[in-house]
């Protein structure tokens, strides 16, 4: 069966102060990015994503999901999005849940349809561990579109009545998977920090952006300048042969792990002249190291400043640019080599705080 998913990011987030929840920020991303890796890490697959949203639709686009928006006016609540979605999908099913719950589980959508195929049903909705009904969390099959669109039409908007009309079976889920986060405070204490700015001048996503949706240099005047670290990684496979080559010193061109140092020195350096927006700063320190893995190399890279931001994009460039040249100097001998695992381990300095990976 083929099963499309909305996130229903469309309401008017009344206890959020009116805030676009979707794109409220949790951790290092905004609300809405949790669901979507969520989404895209179900044990059962999920062909398509879309987004349900009535407003700051380009700002959702750019997260590189279609965004549809209601086809009722007024905010009538839930079942528009749903209806939205359904009027724009072509999967035999569609797999519905909120913008506020980050931590759903990967077998979401497989427990859904197999409760769907055992009990012949063609609606399904999660319950908490408590027994309480998450509306809002649904499978649904595509035949139930007429029924949802009669009852927009009378303006009989309450999901959980249609839900009981259509015999919608329920699936019961362990622990605290549907947490949602419905306030500011809720968001906090979630994310274990302080609450998050609700002015109408906050940014809270893609802050690359000003208010008219252009791209802009953030404006880092009035920010502290602070001693910053980022460390990054990334591997580059290839065929024995050419490991043994690097590993040993013997490639023609010279020492390829020598010269890829310098070319990833040069290239933190050059960061802000590749990266469009990327702010120039004064690198204090940029250290690069390799070790020979048993398909490859793996480099780890270094960088610090003294300044008004951060220097993730520094190390992420080297890094990058490493292996680049390592695959540069040894392609007339192995063009299959793989670059892959490029990521940020971690940072630390400047008002966000530290971050590592895998911690959020």
């Amino acid at each position: 069966m083929s099963t499309d998913a909305v996130i229903l990011a469309g309401g008017q987030s009344l206890r959020m102060g009116g805030q676009d929840k979707g794109l409220m920020p949790l951790g290092e991303r905004a609300l809405i990015g949790w669901v979507i890796d969520a989404l895209a890490k179900q044990s059962a697959p999920v062909a398509d994503m879309l987004i349900s949203a009535n407003r700051n639709q380009d700002v959702y686009e750019r997260l590189g999901l279609k965004v549809v928006r209601d086809i009722f006016d007024g905010f009538p609540g839930p079942m528009a999005g749903i209806h939205a979605a359904m009027t724009t999908s072509p999967a035999d099913y569609l797999l519905v849940v909120p913008c506020d719950v980050p931590a759903l589980p990967a077998d979401l959508l497989a427990k859904m349809q197999s409760a769907l195929q055992t009990q012949n049903a063609v609606a399904a909705f999660a319950c908490s561990a408590s027994g309480e009904m998450q509306p809002t969390i649904c499978l649904l099959h595509r035949s139930v579109r007429a029924t949802i669109t009669e009852r927009l039409a009378q303006r009989q908007g309450k999901l959980r009545d249609w839900l009981a009309s259509l015999g919608a079976v329920a699936v019961d889920f362990p622990g605290s998977a549907f947490a949602n986060l419905n306030t500011p405070s809720e968001l906090a204490e979630h994310a274990g920090g302080a609450t998050p700015d609700m002015s109408e001048t906050a940014n809270p996503a893609l802050t690359h952006f000003n208010a008219a949706g252009q791209a802009h240099m953030v404006d880092v005047g009035a920010k502290a300048e602070t001693h910053r670290v980022a460390r990054t990684e990334g591997r580059i496979r290839m065929l024995p042969a050419t490991l043994a080559l690097v590993a040993q010193g013997g490639h023609k061109k010279g020492d390829v792990l020598g010269i890829a140092r310098i070319a990833a020195i040069m290239a933190a350096k050059k960061a802000s002249e590749l990266i469009p927006l990327c702010h120039p700063l004064p690198l204090t320190r940029v250290d690069v190291d390799f070790s020979i893995e048993h398909d490859g190399v793996r480099c780890e890279v270094i960088a610090e400043t003294v300044g008004k931001t951060g220097v993730e994009m520094e190390a992420l460039t080297a890094v990058n640019v490493a292996l680049l040249t390592i695959y540069d100097m040894c392609k007339a001998v192995d063009r299959g080599m793989v670059i892959d695992g490029v990521r940020l381990l971690e940072k630390r300095g400047g008002k966000s705080g530290d971050w590592h990976a895998g911690t959020s």
